[in-house]
C-alpha cells in the first residue's frame, strides 16, 4: 500500500501561480456584474494564495445589500 504525499511547492505555485490569479478574476468580475451597479472587485496577493473579494463600494449598492442581501442571491 502506498501513501500519498502532496508536492507543497506544486501546491503553492499552484495557488499563487497566474492561473488562480485568472480564475479569481474571471468570477469576481462576473459576481459583480451580476450584482450590478456599485458593486466592485478587488483582488490581493496574499502569503499563500490569491484572494479576492466583492463588496459594495457605493451608498445606493451598500443599501441595496442591507435590503435586499444582493451578494447572497448572486451566489445562489
Amino acid at each position: 500500500m502506498t501513501k500519498y504525499r502532496p508536492n507543497k511547492t506544486g501546491l503553492q505555485e499552484l495557488l499563487r501561480g497566474s492561473v488562480a490569479k485568472q480564475l479569481v478574476v474571471q468570477h469576481g468580475e462576473d459576481i459583480a456584474g451580476r450584482a450590478g451597479d456599485g458593486f466592485v472587485l478587488s483582488t490581493q496577493q496574499g502569503k499563500s494564495r490569491f484572494r479576492g473579494i466583492v463588496y459594495a463600494d457605493t451608498w445606493s449598492a451598500k443599501w441595496r445589500e442591507g435590503r435586499e442581501n444582493v451578494l447572497v442571491r448572486v451566489l445562489g
